[in-house]
């Protein structure tokens, strides 16, 4: 008889492993838990993040799954997220957004990258919030606020001044890049493409 060429499945690996495990953490939150409505997604959405970060795939693949556990967050807070929004919210409520945390957040990290690419003592901290502000101003979502070289100066000491479990975000964009082959390259065009995964609306 002939030996069956068939390949056979392969194992999970070490990744695979964790990712199904944070799911059934997960699903069980949503399942049991009383606040698991929220939390079980937030979890979920988490999940897949790291897994395609683990994966080593691009921030523009997690980004959704990040607004979603943000928008989550701030529904179980009682807020009123713009991703479940039936209707346009005016320009002056999307300021408190989750949103427009987020945008601050990664205007915050290309400006400390920058910072970090820049020679040592080279002063060039007000020309580079410069062009940071010059670029957040078209990015999708700012209508209601100029901003300014002196905002994001703010919003960059702001997160470098928050404690550690607010800090994390920011550092862990600020490292990823950094990480990259070409971090000035990953700036610009962070800056000119504006936050991975965000509706121009």
């Amino acid at each position: 008889m002939a030996e069956n060429s068939s390949p056979r499945p392969l194992e999970p690996d070490e990744v695979e492993r964790e990712f199904a495990e944070n799911l059934r953490q997960a699903a069980y939150v949503f399942e049991k838990e009383e606040n698991g409505r929220f939390q079980g997604p937030i979890l979920a959405c988490q999940a897949v993040a790291r897994f395609i970060y683990l994966r080593k795939g691009g921030a523009e693949l997690a980004a959704p799954f990040l607004q979603i556990a943000q928008a989550f967050a701030e529904l179980g807070r009682g807020g009123k997220p713009r991703l479940f929004a039936k209707k346009t919210v005016p320009e002056k409520e999307r300021e408190r957004s989750p949103e427009r945390k987020h945008i601050q957040m990664l205007a915050a990290a290309a400006l400390e990258a920058m910072i970090k690419l820049e020679p040592r003592g080279s002063g060039n901290r007000n020309a580079a919030a410069a062009k940071v502000a010059r670029h957040v101003n078209r990015w999708p979502g700012m209508g209601a606020q100029d901003v300014t070289e002196r905002t994001v100066i703010a919003w960059r000491n702001k997160y470098r001044s928050s404690s550690k479990s607010a800090r994390k975000p920011f550092e862990r964009v600020v490292e990823r890049i950094l990480a990259e082959p070409d971090p000035n390259m990953t700036v610009d065009q962070l800056l000119k493409s504006g936050p991975p995964g965000y509706w121009k609306s």
